[in-house]
C-alpha cells in the first residue's frame, strides 16, 4: 500500500505526539518512585531513632544498636542513590515532556520542517535521561493506550515483573513483551 506524504507525515507527529506523553508518564512514575522511597527513608529515621533511644533506656543495648544500624544503612543507602535529587529531575522531565506537548497542541506541526525542529526538542529533552527501564516504559506506554480509549486486551505482566520495574531494566522481558503485543 502506498502512503501519500499527507498520511506519512500524520503518522509521524501523533508517533511523535503518542512518545512526548509515554514520556511523560514515564516520568512521573519515576519520579513518585523516588519521592516513595524518600518518604520512607525519612519515615524509618523518625521511628526508628526514637525506637532505638527507648530501647536503649530500656538498657536493651543490642536492640538499639540494631535499630540504629538499619536507621543508618537506610540513609546511607538513600543519599547514595540520591533519591530526592532523582525525584526532583524526574518531575523536571516530565514537566518539560509535558510543556512539549504543549507546542504541538498549541501549534501542531504542518509539515517536515515544523515536525522535525519538535522532534529536535524532544531528543534534546531525551539527551538528559538516566537510562531508561524498559519494562517500565511499556507499562507507561499501556497505561497510555487504556487512557486513549484502547479497550484492548493486552499482554499481562506478573505482578512481580511490574513492582520490579523500577529497580531492573527487564529489557530482555520487555522485548518478549513487544513481541507478544505485535502478534
Amino acid at each position: 500500500m502506498v502512503h501519500s506524504k499527507e498520511q506519512i507525515l500524520e503518522s509521524r507527529k501523533y508517533d511523535q505526539q503518542f512518545g512526548v506523553q509515554r514520556s511523560s508518564r514515564y516520568h512521573n512514575h519515576r519520579r513518585r518512585f523516588y519521592e516513595q522511597w524518600n518518604t520512607m527513608t525519612v519515615a524509618i529515621a523518625a521511628l526508628g531513632g526514637l525506637s532505638a533511644i527507648s530501647v536503649y533506656q530500656l538498657g536493651y543495648t543490642l536492640p538499639a544498636f540494631l535499630i540504629a544500624l538499619v536507621v543508618s544503612i537506610s540513609g546511607m543507602f538513600t543519599l547514595a542513590i540520591g533519591a530526592a535529587g532523582r525525584a526532583n529531575l524526574h518531575a523536571e522531565l516530565a514537566r518539560e515532556f509535558i510543556l512539549l506537548e504543549a507546542e504541538y497542541l498549541i501549534s501542531p506541526p504542518t509539515d517536515e520542517d515544523s515536525l522535525n525542529t519538535l522532534i529536535k526538542a524532544r531528543l534534546q529533552i531525551e539527551s538528559r535521561e538516566p537510562t531508561k527501564l524498559h519494562l517500565l516504559d511499556a507499562m507507561c506506554h499501556f497505561e497510555l493506550l487504556r487512557a486513549m480509549g484502547d479497550v484492548a486486551e493486552h499482554y499481562e505482566i506478573p505482578w512481580l515483573r511490574r513492582k520490579l520495574a523500577h529497580w531492573f531494566s527487564q529489557a530482555g522481558y520487555a522485548q518478549v513483551v513487544a513481541a507478544a503485543e505485535q502478534q
